[in-house]
């Protein structure tokens, strides 16, 4: 059965994120999931993206939307590229999917999240924010991934 999944990730790597979701509808391929994830950026009234950083008030559209759709997911994936532990949206979402999840999972609450890096990326830095807080970070193998996903995060 197919996990709820919300995908953090930098948005310098959306080409390698796209190519990422399109493993899940490769029949020749295992993965699978339900994209929980921001299709496309939020706007404001004007038809702008919204492009201020998590603690900005006005940001608080983007973080509104995003709980939404922590509210559908179980575990969250963050993949990981050259910069993205330095950016302040994927610690934001960590943290906040995190304490979200607590409630439901307490002590096991960090089996719900997991870090990948991207291809390119084997060197990246891990987020700050995964320490403790999620299962051990993988280098880029959308199997194993796969195995992490259909797993029980309470068990």
């Amino acid at each position: 059965m197919a996990s709820n999944v919300f995908v953090s990730f930098d948005h310098d790597d959306q080409h390698q994120v796209s190519g990422f979701r399109l493993l899940k509808s490769n029949k020749n391929h295992p993965l699978d999931f339900r994209d929980h994830s921001l299709k496309e950026p939020v706007r404001d009234k004007a038809g702008k993206i919204i492009t201020y950083p998590p603690w900005d008030e006005r940001s608080k559209p983007v973080r509104d939307e995003i709980i939404k759709k922590f509210e559908n997911a179980s575990k969250l994936v963050v993949l990981i590229g050259d910069n993205t532990n330095s950016s302040h949206w994927v610690e934001w979402e960590v943290n906040t999917f995190y304490q979200m999840k607590k409630k439901l999972s307490g002590d096991k609450t960090w089996k719900r999240l997991r870090g990948m890096k991207l291809k390119q990326s084997a060197g990246a830095t891990i987020p700050a924010c995964l320490n403790g807080q999620s299962t051990k970070v993988m280098n880029w193998d959308p199997e194993a991934l796969d195995k992490w996903l259909d797993a029980d995060p309470d068990a």
